[in-house]
C-alpha cells in the first residue's frame, strides 16, 4: 500500500528549520567582565599599573570604550573591580597540623604577589612609583594578612606556637621573604616557600 504523504493541517503553520534552530546573540555580560579582567591583569603583569590605561584595556580586551566607562567611570574603579576579583577573599583550611595550615595561608598570600600583581605590579609596589595602585592592592592584600595573622595568634593561644610570639612581625618577615628573594634573583623559586617557612620556624615553634 502507498503511503499517503502527510499534509499539514488548514490554519497551522509549520515551523521552519532556519528560525527553529537558535541564533546566537549578545556576548553574556559575565564575558566582557572577564575579557576586561585578563587586559588589566596581562596589562599590569608586564607594564605595572602604568600600562592600564583605559585606552589600552580597549585595545588590549577588544571591548569598545564606550562600555568600559559604562561599567567602571575611571580607572581607578576599574583596577578596585579587577583587584578584587582576581583576589578575592582567603580560604582558611579546617584539616592539617599548625604548620600545613601556616603554610597554606602564606601560600595564598604569596600567589597574589606573584600572579596577581606579577614583575609590573610588584615593581610598582616596591617603587611605590603609583600610590593610588599601591593602596589599592594592600586593600585587597589585607584580608590574606589578617588571616596569616589570626592563624598564627590562635595557634599561639593554644600552645602550638611559641608563647609571645609576635604574629605582626612573623607575617611581615614572610611577606618580606617573597619579596627579598625576587629582588636578589628576579624570580621566586617554587621550593623557597618551604625553605623559608623553615628558617622562620625554629622561631616559631613551642619552647
Amino acid at each position: 500500500m502507498r503511503s499517503t504523504p502527510r499534509t499539514r493541517p488548514r490554519g497551522v503553520s509549520m515551523p521552519d528549520a532556519d528560525a527553529a534552530a537558535p541564533r546566537p546573540g549578545r556576548p553574556r555580560q559575565a564575558s566582557v567582565d572577564q575579557r576586561l579582567q585578563a587586559a588589566v591583569l596581562a596589562l599590569l603583569r608586564e607594564g605595572g599599573p602604568g600600562a592600564v590605561t583605559m585606552d589600552r584595556v580597549a585595545a588590549t580586551s577588544g571591548v569598545a570604550k564606550t562600555t568600559i566607562y559604562r561599567r567602571h567611570p575611571h580607572r581607578g574603579e576599574l583596577l578596585t573591580a579587577v583587584l578584587s576579583a582576581a583576589i578575592g577573599l582567603p580560604d582558611v583550611p579546617d584539616e592539617g597540623d599548625v604548620r600545613d595550615k601556616i603554610r597554606y595561608a602564606l601560600e595564598q598570600a604569596w600567589h597574589q604577589m606573584g600572579v596577581v600583581l606579577g614583575p609590573g605590579g610588584l615593581a610598582a609596589i616596591v617603587g611605590d612609583s603609583d600610590p593610588e595602585f599601591t593602596g589599592l592592592f594592600r586593600a585587597a592584600l589585607q584580608p590574606y594578612v589578617d588571616n596569616l595573622v589570626r592563624r598564627i595568634r590562635e595557634d599561639v593561644d593554644a600552645g602550638l606556637l611559641r608563647a609571645g610570639l609576635d604574629a605582626e612581625g612573623v607575617v611581615s618577615l614572610l611577606v618580606g621573604a617573597y619579596l627579598g628573594e625576587l629582588v636578589r634573583h628576579g624570580e621566586v623559586a617554587p621550593e623557597w616557600m618551604d625553605r623559608a617557612l623553615e628558617l622562620l620556624w625554629v622561631l616559631m615553634a613551642p619552647g
